[in-house]
Order: C-alpha cells, then sequence, then structure tokens
C-alpha cells in the first residue's frame, strides 16, 4: 500500500454499544502510533467526525428494540457524507471508528460510490452482526451493522413485536446508503465464533459465506484468505473490510466490550489484514470497537497500533 493514496477519516460513536468508552478508541490508537514513532501515519490527511450529541439524548433509551436510533442517525449521516465526499480524492480510506455502528454510516458512504451490486464486504470478527429490531436480543445497534446494508430485515425469524415509530427509524437507518445495497452474495465473514439462531438462520436462507474460527484454526489463516478471494474475486470490484478487534482472541487483550475466546492470533490478524490492504479491490479498511476504559492488561490501542505500522510504516 502506498501512502500516498491512505486517508484517516475517524468516527468516535458509542452509544450503539452497551457498553461506553469506545469513543476514546479512535485518539487512544492516534496516541498510540505517536508514542511509538509512526509519524509517516500521523501525517496523512485525515477527517475527525465528532460526537455531538447532548448526554441526555443518548441516555433516554426510547426504543428497546433500537436503542438510540435519533442520534445514531444523525451522526452516521455526517460519517456517511464524510466518507462519501472524500472518496474521490484518494483511493484507501482507513476508518477508526468507536464501536462497530458506525459501519453503518461506513458502509453507506462507500456504497453510494458506484454499483454497490458489484462492492464487496469482509467483516473480520467475533459475531455476525447480522441483527434487525425484529430479531436483536438487545437492542444495541452494533449488531445490526451488516444487515442493514443487506436491506433483509429477518423477519422469517422475527422474535420482536416492532411499534411503527421504530420501523420507520429502522427505514431511515438503513436508507442512509442511498438505496444502494450489497447482494448477501457478496459478503464474507471471517473469525466468526458466536451468534444468535436467528441470525444463523439469514445466512443459511441466503447462503451468505461464513469462515468460521475453528476453521482458521483447523485449516490455516492461508486457507481462509485464499477462501475469501475465490469466493469474491469474479462478482466484486470493490472491498470495504471492517476489522472488529474483538476477532482477535481475549488472550491479546480485553480491551473491547464483547470478547469471545476462540479468535484469531495477532499474527493471524496481521496476515488477514496485510493481505486485504495489498490487495487492489480493497478501498476501506475499518478498525473498530476499541475500548480504552476495559483495558486490564496490554493496551488493545497498543496491540493493534503494532499491526497498524507493520502493515503500512
Amino acid at each position: 500500500m502506498n501512502l500516498m493514496e491512505l486517508q484517516i477519516i475517524t468516527s468516535n460513536w458509542e452509544y450503539g454499544a452497551g457498553k461506553k468508552g469506545t469513543s476514546e478508541g479512535p485518539q487512544a490508537l492516534l496516541d498510540s502510533l505517536r508514542s511509538k514513532g509512526a509519524e509517516r501515519l500521523l501525517q496523512l490527511p485525515r477527517i475527525d467526525v465528532e460526537q455531538t450529541v447532548e448526554y441526555e439524548n443518548v441516555e433516554t433509551i426510547q426504543y428497546p428494540k433500537l436503542k438510540r436510533a435519533k442520534p445514531l442517525i444523525e451522526h452516521q449521516k455526517r460519517f456517511a457524507s464524510a466518507i462519501e465526499s472524500s472518496r474521490g480524492n484518494l483511493p484507501f480510506q482507513l476508518l477508526l471508528t468507536g464501536d462497530h455502528s458506525n459501519a453503518i454510516g461506513g458502509l453507506a458512504g462507500f456504497c453510494r460510490n458506484g454499483d454497490s451490486n458489484k462492492k464487496g464486504i469482509i467483516w473480520i470478527d467475533a459475531h455476525l452482526d447480522l441483527h434487525s429490531p425484529y430479531t436483536t436480543p438487545s437492542g444495541n445497534i452494533h449488531g445490526m451493522s451488516v444487515n442493514t446494508a443487506l436491506d433483509i430485515d429477518n423477519k422469517k425469524s422475527q422474535v420482536r413485536e416492532v411499534d411503527p415509530d421504530c420501523e420507520e427509524l429502522w427505514n431511515i437507518i438503513k436508507s442512509l446508503k442511498k438505496n444502494h445495497s450489497i447482494p448477501p452474495r457478496n459478503i464474507v465473514f471471517l473469525g466468526i465464533r458466536s451468534f444468535e439462531e436467528p441470525e444463523l438462520k439469514l445466512v443459511q436462507n441466503e447462503e451468505i459465506k461464513v469462515i468460521y474460527a475453528e476453521e482458521i484454526h483447523q485449516k490455516g489463516i492461508e486457507w481462509a484468505l485464499q477462501e475469501c478471494k475465490d469466493y469474491l474475486l469474479e462478482v466484486t470490484d470493490e472491498w470495504y473490510v471492517s476489522f472488529d478487534v474483538d476477532s482477535m482472541d481475549p488472550t491479546v487483550s480485553k480491551g473491547t466490550g464483547t470478547p469471545v475466546k476462540g479468535g484469531l492470533s495477532k499474527k493471524q490478524a496481521f496476515t488477514s489484514l496485510d493481505y486485504f490492504t495489498q490487495h487492489d479491490k480493497t478501498r476501506v479498511l475499518e478498525i473498530t470497537e476499541i475500548n480504552p476504559s476495559l483495558d486490564t492488561e496490554k493496551p488493545m490501542a497498543n496491540e493493534v497500533a503494532d499491526l497498524l505500522i507493520d502493515l503500512f510504516e
């Protein structure tokens, strides 16, 4: 990757998750890069999309099945617009975000440029994030991010009743991509090991490609990356790669909100990110869910800073 082709966009929105603290993640990562002397990365063009919501607006849970939807919409509108408007300037965007609901704006901005039927998503995560208000066990929107790009509500597996106001807000969230949906065929999940039954049914019904963490440990990360390439190469032109730090095993760090045992090693994570950043179809790399308030051992920001330095410096 040529650094001259790269720009950084940050979003510190954290209210799509159940635990606070990810708003400090992007800055903690930048601080770690600075402490490690990654000056070339820090001198790249950067856009910061800051949270501007008032505290009481995000503390009031008006819609239990779609928590903090109204302020989320306003923030993700700005984030999506920043991505869309700047994509023509430089061909590669590095997104440093708070919680994974920022992928709603990230994917919306990505989808708006060009034919979304030829765009692909590579979701490196412990979780599927395929819920909707009709299936969510928690109402936390970071578990719905991929679903917003698909335009599939998964009502076949509905387990929650949704009132009209909530349904309207959900449709607004999905409309942020301006009707540019990603086909289910164009998605690969990598490192998955935690999900609910409605999500699994959606995967099965839509024949979505999932490479589970257990398969990676058995067959190797190189096998998994070849699977991604073989699956996406002919049907997609551009890739959005989203790297949730909880894709890594908690032995790497506990500085994220929903750690799950059995995840990727740091070496496997680097191998994955190195492969995708070097691939000419990758246009966006998102790094998300660093929560400094939950660090109990090695700071997650330092671990990820090491990865970025190895990738780009």
